[in-house]
C-alpha cells in the first residue's frame, strides 16, 4: 500500500506537480509503503518460490532468482522489525 507523501515518495523524486504514483511504479525502499504483517508473510512465500525456481535454473538466471528471494526476505525482515502494534489490547 502506498501512504502518499510528495515529500517522501521516491517514484516521484525530482519532479514537481505530477499525480499521484501509480503502485506498479512503486519504489520498495519508499518510506510511504505500508506493509500489513499478511504483505509480510506474501513477500516470504513469494521469496521460497523464487530459490524453487532456482533450484532448476542453471548460471546467472539462477543467481539473479537468488537474489531476488533475498531482497523480498529483507523486505519482510525490516516489516517485522519496525511494525507498529497494539499494546495491550489499546488502539
Amino acid at each position: 500500500m502506498c501512504v502518499y507523501k510528495p515529500d517522501n515518495a521516491l517514484c516521484h523524486r525530482g519532479l514537481k506537480d505530477t499525480p499521484p504514483p501509480r503502485l506498479d511504479q512503486c519504489v520498495p525502499a519508499c518510506a510511504n509503503i505500508a506493509r500489513t504483517d499478511q504483505n509480510a508473510t506474501g513477500l516470504r512465500l513469494r521469496a521460497t518460490a523464487l530459490d524453487q525456481q532456482a533450484a532448476h535454473v542453471p548460471g546467472p538466471l539462477g543467481e539473479r532468482l537468488r537474489h531476488n528471494a533475498t531482497g523480498l526476505r529483507g523486505l519482510a525482515d525490516a516489516h517485522h522489525r519496525t511494525r507498529t502494534t497494539l499494546q495491550n489490547g489499546t488502539a
